[in-house]
């Protein structure tokens, strides 16, 4: 049986994420900070995407439907 105060496993974000988010740091930003940063931006990234996708599939836009 699971603990159920063990964490879920999460895998790490993407290293494109982490590299943009330590861009954006501030001085002595905490890696948990920048994890944090890191995630949204791939969350940014995954609503860009299916945003778009969305966009091809609109009959009225000239998608398939």
């Amino acid at each position: 049986m699971p603990d159920p105060n063990d964490q879920p496993s999460v895998p790490p974000p993407p290293q494109w994420a982490v590299a943009q988010a330590r861009d954006e740091a501030e001085d002595g930003e905490s890696r948990s900070t920048t994890n944090q940063r890191a995630r949204r931006l791939e969350r940014e990234a995954e609503q860009l995407n299916e945003e778009r996708h969305d966009e091809y599939d609109d009959p009225d836009k000239g998608g398939e439907g």
